[in-house]
């Protein structure tokens, strides 16, 4: 894939990752099962689904009310509201040109968040072990902070990043530096929980 076609998806990405201002309506599935299962519920796609804690609020794409990128496939937000910034999650879904893999995607992807992301500081990068439709493959796991503008909070994001029949998938957390650490958490397992049908 080139470099060229992904940088445009970087940026809208970006664009995206501050949804604190937008308005959402809220939508929840409910589990249940263990302990620990009855303070969490699992978003269900068609193509993905993800465990969230229960107070986190769901909203998929057909409730969007703000002006959200149309890749955007769903928006989770934390209910803890902090005065800079609104904890949040959110899938998107780009269709690729190329066959890559999803640790190739990944690497790509990283790279451009460095040229489009102000004040970029890589914090970890880690690749992980999953199942993409029923066949194994690793997958890039990457924690870095930055900001859009100059004016805007330096935000810390954790992304993993999936490719599936040419689909690429990213899911990402975004929080302030200050964050109360159980809802970076949370934010951070919501990402890690990210499984591809």
């Amino acid at each position: 894939m080139k470099k060229s076609n992904l940088l445009s998806l970087s940026a809208c990405l970006i664009g995206l990752l501050a949804v604190s201002g937008c308005s959402f309506g809220s939508t929840t599935t409910t589990s249940t099962g263990n302990p620990e299962a009855a303070t969490l519920q699992t978003f269900q796609a068609d193509d993905y689904q993800i465990t969230v804690p229960k107070v986190w609020e769901i909203t998929r794409k057909n409730e969007f009310t703000g002006d959200i990128p149309t890749n955007v496939s769903v928006v989770l937000q934390a209910n803890r509201k902090n005065e800079l910034f609104v904890t949040n999650v959110n899938v998107t879904k780009n269709t690729l040109g190329d066959t890559i893999s999803s640790l190739d995607y990944g690497k790509v992807v990283l790279e451009n968040q460095k040229t489009v992301l102000q004040n970029f500081t890589e914090k970890s990068r880690e690749e992980a072990d999953t199942t993409i439709g029923g066949k194994k493959e690793k997958i890039l796991i990457t924690k870095f902070d930055g900001k859009r503008t100059a004016t805007d909070p330096l935000l810390t994001f954790m992304q993993s990043y999936y490719v599936k029949d040419r689909m690429g998938y990213i899911i990402t957390a975004a929080f302030v530096y200050n964050e109360d650490p159980s809802v970076q958490k949370e934010a951070e397992q919501i990402v890690r929980s990210l499984s591809i049908k």
